[in-house]
């Protein structure tokens, strides 16, 4: 049953199975328009009682903005999910950029739902009223059984710039598209943070690659022939030098700039 029905946005409400559908429009719109959608899809969802969520996103081409992600998990996912959203899944955007700001909006924000994405809005459907046993046949996060993809590079004429041009099977892109946001992810943090990473010193990027692996002091200063003292010290001025707060942010730095 169509519940609501604009320029930008279709949301169709199946009350038998708790699921709602939106599906994005190919029209353009600015954030306030996106803003206003979203607002009403999680009033939707709230008097509905709705359990399961399905953004079919293959014709949306809106860009997210950085600066909206922290309010759309504060102002629309968290308000779903103590209404009782369980199930949040999307199909995959036709625009790659588009595609990675709406991965980026979840993942930057520490959301509370963990999506899955499938490429047309049938996996999707066949995945949410699963059951629990039948979901993984159609799993979308798992790699896929055959992979074969061609890849083909292009140099500018000033061979300044490259273009990767990637064809492989559609049933692994969910798989590859988030392989590849995880391999931006890594690029940028090492671009981002490459002076504080250049500060530490041979022995400090050794002591590093040891931390993350979870050795303590001592077995660290066993493994190198010094000081337990010594370790804490390097330790101390890893931890200020990476400006880190915590484990997670040590091995950021060692996974981006290739010590483990």
């Amino acid at each position: 049953m169509i519940v609501y029905d604009s320029a930008l946005i279709s949301v169709d409400f199946n009350e038998s199975k708790g699921l709602l559908l939106s599906k994005w429009k190919q029209a353009g719109m600015s954030a306030a328009d996106f803003k206003s959608e979203l607002i009403l899809c999680r009033d939707l969802c709230c008097s509905l009682k709705v359990q399961r969520i399905i953004m079919d996103q293959e014709q949306f081409c809106f860009i997210i903005p950085n600066e909206l992600f922290v309010w759309i998990e504060d102002e629309i996912n968290l308000p779903a999910y103590r209404a009782g959203v369980q199930d949040l899944v999307f199909v995959l955007a036709q625009d790659s950029k588009t595609q990675l700001s709406v991965m980026n909006s979840l993942d930057k924000a520490d959301s509370v739902f963990n999506p899955k994405f499938f490429h047309d809005q049938q996996q999707a459907i066949d995945w949410i009223t699963a059951n629990r046993k039948n979901k993984a046949i159609v799993e979308p996060n798992r790699p896929p059984e055959t992979f074969e993809p061609c890849i083909d590079i292009s140099l500018n004429p000033n061979k300044t710039r490259a273009t990767i041009k990637l064809e492989l099977p559609i049933d692994s892109l969910p798989h590859s598209l988030h392989a590849l946001k995880q391999h931006m992810d890594k690029i940028n943090h090492r671009r981002e943070n490459w002076t504080k990473f250049s500060s530490l010193t041979k022995r400090e990027q050794i002591i590093l690659k040891f931390l993350v692996k979870c050795f303590q002091n001592q077995g660290i200063a066993n493994k190198l022939f010094i000081s337990e003292k010594t370790v804490k010290t390097h330790r101390r001025n890893i931890i200020k030098k990476l400006e880190a707060r915590n484990l997670i942010d040590l091995y950021k730095y060692a996974e981006s700039f290739d010590l483990i």
